[in-house]
Order: structure tokens, then C-alpha cells, then sequence
């Protein structure tokens, strides 16, 4: 599990145990989980337009969005291992 802390102070304790009010009252939320979340953290983060520039921003968060829409399309080994046999 990756979370991140805003006080920045390394975690000790197992955040796998900690309820989801424990976490909020610490200020620690979670990494995204997957692409998707990813490109939308990015595109919502005001430095990513300050450090790259307006236009190779949007070019990235085309490119990935484009990316995550090619994935999610496909279907994955596991996907064929776990369901093919039902149907």
C-alpha cells in the first residue's frame, strides 16, 4: 500500500489496520491506484503547468489518457484465466 503523508514524517505503524477515519485525521490519503487516477492527479496539480508549459502538459495527459483508454480495452491474461472456463 502507498499513502501519502502531508506532515511528511515516515509511517510506522501498518496502514493496512488503520480505518479509513484514522487515515483522514493523520492527513495521509492514498497513491492512485491506477493510470487514470494518475493522469487526473497530474492534470489537477498546478505545478505540472508552472514546471512544463500549458501545451506539453496537455500533450502528456493526451498521450496517457489515450494510453490508459488502450488498456483498459484489453483484455488481460488473467482475466482469460479466471473467466474463459465459465462461459
Amino acid at each position: 500500500m502507498c499513502a501519502q503523508d502531508r506532515s511528511g514524517k515516515p509511517q510506522e505503524d501498518n496502514l493496512y489496520e488503520l480505518s479509513e477515519a484514522e487515515r483522514a485525521a493523520r492527513g495521509i490519503e492514498f497513491l492512485p491506484q491506477n493510470l487514470l487516477d494518475a493522469v487526473e492527479a497530474f492534470a489537477a496539480d498546478p505545478l505540472v503547468e508552472a514546471v512544463l508549459g500549458k501545451e506539453l502538459r496537455q500533450e502528456f495527459i493526451d498521450y496517457k489518457t489515450k494510453e490508459w483508454n488502450e488498456y483498459h480495452l484489453s483484455v488481460s491474461q488473467w482475466e482469460i484465466d479466471k473467466y474463459s472456463h465459465m462461459f
